[in-house]
């Protein structure tokens, strides 16, 4: 029968009062928070939700609209300065992978620069080359050849031979 009633209500133009108490909640959520009674109404309604409490919680109705803004603000600026410090922590980071990534690339230049040091060093040190023809070891062989063949094709063999090649 109510239920007529309210139909019977808003056929007649009236509002009904969950209309209007929707209507109400839809202006003060998009209201501008240029009074201080809105301000209030939007300090109230964000502590309620962040602290998940009624907003009929008499705690909250302890809160004066300073207590209110403060605790606003407090959470925004924690929540910036925790944003920053992760930041800073992650540049931080970088900054050390790139530390690291550079004294790695040092040190692989370094001991590149010491092996070339090393090996020009070793070859700096190596023998000078000998002439094959002044070698003793050559002469020698020489001669043995030159006996033999002397032997094979006569005394005189290789005596018309100059010794002096750079000439």
């Amino acid at each position: 029968m109510e239920r007529r009633a309210k139909e019977k209500d808003s056929e007649a133009g009236s509002i009904s009062t969950v209309d209007a108490i929707r209507e109400i909640a839809t202006r003060n959520a998009r209201a501008d928070l240029d009074t201080e009674e809105q301000l209030l109404l939007f300090l109230k309604s964000w502590w309620s939700r962040t602290y998940n409490r009624p907003l009929k919680d008499p705690l909250l109705e302890n809160y004066t609209i300073e207590e209110l803004l403060y605790e606003f603000y407090d959470r925004i600026e924690r929540l910036k300065a925790e944003q920053e410090r992760l930041e800073q922590e992650d540049v931080k980071m970088e900054e050390d992978k790139d530390k690291q990534a550079e004294d790695w690339a040092e040190k692989m230049e370094r001991e590149e620069r010491e092996a070339e040091m090393r090996s020009s060093a070793a070859k700096s040190e190596e023998k000078p080359a000998i002439d094959p023809a002044k070698d003793p070891e050559n002469i020698k062989w020489m001669e043995q050849q030159l006996q033999q063949a002397k032997q094979v094709y006569g005394d005189t063999f290789g005596e018309d031979i100059e010794e002096n090649f750079e000439e």
